[in-house]
């Protein structure tokens, strides 16, 4: 008994293997294809990566079809899921983006799903490509 309490324990806070390194800044460009048009240009900022774990932040200007700005920060959480994939959520208010992408040197790209946080449908979705700034 006391086994499965100490795999119960370490279990959920193994950081899982080191997969392709990402820390540091990277210049932030997404287009929105639904539902309507947007085009997102920021900064992507990862500040942690411990084994697979990485975190950071997102903090970008969404411009609409008509022009209407808004920004779109807050912090993303994922994980390397092998030596050039990554996956990670940016958490903005009750919504989530859920990225997916490849890297490549110093290149990353790779498309994104908005979900509600309650677990409805997806309310939007689109393209992402981010280049690691020096």
């Amino acid at each position: 008994m006391v086994s499965g309490a100490v795999v119960a324990c370490f279990g959920p806070t193994d950081p899982g293997k080191v997969g392709v390194p990402v820390v540091g800044s990277w210049s932030y460009v997404a287009t929105q294809g639904a539902p309507a048009a947007a085009q997102i240009n920021g900064s992507l900022a990862f500040s942690g990566q411990t084994g697979a774990q990485i975190s950071g932040t997102l903090d970008a200007i969404e411009v609409g079809a008509g022009g209407q700005q808004r920004r779109l920060t807050g912090p993303v959480a994922g994980r390397t899921v092998d030596s050039t994939t990554l996956d990670f959520d940016q958490l903005l208010g009750d919504v989530s983006r859920r990225h997916v992408g490849q890297v490549r040197g110093d290149s990353l790209t790779g498309t994104w799903v908005e979900t509600p946080l309650d677990g409805g449908l997806p309310s939007a979705s689109g393209t992402f490509r981010a280049s690691r700034s020096r």
